[in-house]
């Protein structure tokens, strides 16, 4: 069984780790607050605004259980410090309200690629969280401290200046010197223009010889003045394509908050020419389209019949130390192992489907084996433990080695290869394996509506089920 080409990889490094204000930054703010305050209240002195700002209560007793009084020499040695703490924390929380407490809808990320090339996405900011819409998918980054947005799933970062209107986004797959700059503007209204197309094209990147097979079939819709859609390769896809067809230009893009991608390209007598993809800053290649043929399903599934004695398979726990699992299923029991990488979104899109599936057959048994570009236990498991907790995942993770699949196969030693990240792999209890690799996520529409009954097929074939 050959495997065809899936699409771009990247390379991956630990997730950022965010640092929190200073107890300095926090005290500098509640100078500068206070002052700005004062000019306010029309010169009121220090002790009326430190009363002001302080939470309601006053009399509250200290932890010496002596009452507490504010005092013109503020930094007078009897003062509780620990109600100064308190104050000071109050007063910081105040602030941060005081600097976003609106909702803002009408925005849009606008991401840099180069000084020719912009990329925009819908965005919300509420109080602490960024709402990003990515085609027919919504991203949440919550704030962690007072520059920095944390980019959910994937890691890495947002980091705005004072003015929280620019910034970079740092992507924790790659070197911690990568980014990308982009702004935060009023959203601008573009719609298409003209007859904008819809369907699928056979895709090519760069040079290649449009007679061989595709690299990718491109999927196009109009949507309310807009263009969304998805590109698809044998294995999996690009997820949600958003953007706008004007006056014979094609400009579409997606973000994951791991992969910025866009395409651009001119349509003539029906097909896609001149084309340009860029994956963030970084690469750039040339593509071309013409009209589709049928496009293979992105997955596949074959079966097989193995003993309990192949299904005792070695990982790594967090000390990098060898453990043994086992994937003998009990009886009436599925065991479904998901074989993934925590840099692949196709991944992503399949271990929320599983969390589906889990709750609609209660009685299976669900393992991932994760493949990581980290090299050290301590790396992968901190990458492990915040997917986990990102996706909500309630089974266990175990870290398989390297990201590659020629490692991934010597872990489960029926199978001759791995031909794809994710593979799943559905070990009932007479001994039959069946192996599903490639995915269709929720961007293909169709398509990932048959994957899902088929998942479900797959379980319900078990005796119990």
């Amino acid at each position: 069984m050959s495997r065809k080409r899936s699409g771009f990889c990247l390379s991956m490094v630990p997730i950022v780790e965010l640092q929190t204000s200073t107890s300095a930054h926090l005290e500098r703010r509640l100078e500068e607050r206070l002052e700005e305050k004062k000019k306010q209240e029309g010169g009121a002195s220090l002790d009326q605004m430190l009363g002001k700002l302080t939470c309601a209560d006053k009399q509250t007793p200290s932890t010496t259980d002596q009452p507490f009084h504010w005092h013109k020499g503020f930094n007078s040695t009897w003062v509780d410090m620990k109600w100064i703490a308190t104050c000071v924390v109050c007063v910081s929380l105040f602030v941060r309200c005081a600097e976003v407490n609106e909702t803002q809808d009408n925005l849009e990320v606008v991401f840099h690629l180069n000084d020719s090339t912009r990329v925009s996405f819908p965005l919300q900011q509420q109080n602490d969280l960024f709402t990003l819409q990515n085609g027919g998918e919504e991203m949440e980054l919550l704030r962690t401290n007072d520059s920095t947005f944390v980019v959910p799933v994937f890691g890495g970062s947002w980091v705005l200046d004072s003015t929280e209107r620019r910034g970079v986004w740092t992507d924790s797959l790659r070197s911690s010197n990568y980014h990308v700059d982009f702004d935060i503007q009023p959203r601008s209204s573009v719609i298409n223009t003209g007859e904008a197309p819809e369907g699928t094209w056979d895709v090519w990147f760069g040079d290649r010889d449009t007679s061989a097979f595709a690299d990718a079939q491109l999927d196009l819709q109009r949507v309310a003045g807009s263009m969304t859609g998805t590109m698809r390769t044998p294995t999996g896809d690009y997820r949600f394509f958003s953007g706008v067809y004007r006056s014979g230009l094609l400009h579409m893009q997606t973000y994951d908050g791991a992969h910025l991608y866009c395409f651009k390209a001119r349509y003539s007598q029906g097909s896609w020419i001149d084309g340009s993809f860029y994956s963030g800053n970084h690469y750039h290649t040339q593509w071309s389209g013409r009209s589709g043929r049928v496009w293979p399903n992105g997955d596949t599934v074959e079966e097989i019949q193995v003993q309990d004695s192949d299904l005792l398979i070695t990982t790594l726990d967090r000390n990098g130390s060898s453990v043994e699992v086992s994937l003998v299923p009990q009886p009436g029991e599925v065991v479904v192992v998901d074989i993934l990488g925590t840099w692949c979104p196709n991944c992503m899109d399949e271990v929320r489907l599983l969390r589906e599936v889990q709750e609609n057959h209660p009685g299976i048994r669900v393992i991932s084996m994760a493949y990581e570009r980290d090299t050290t236990a301590l790396d992968v498991y901190r990458r492990l433990d915040f997917y986990r907790s990102q996706l909500g995942i309630n089974w266990e993770v175990y870290w398989g080695g390297a990201a590659s699949k020629t490692i991934a196969a010597r872990t489960f030693p029926f199978l001759d290869q791995v031909l794809s990240f994710p593979t799943t792999l559905f070990i009932h209890p007479n001994g039959r394996v069946a192996i599903h690799s490639g995915f269709n996520g929720p961007a293909t529409g169709a398509a990932y509506e048959a994957e899902k009954n088929k998942f479900n097929q797959l379980l319900s074939a078990a005796p119990g089920f």
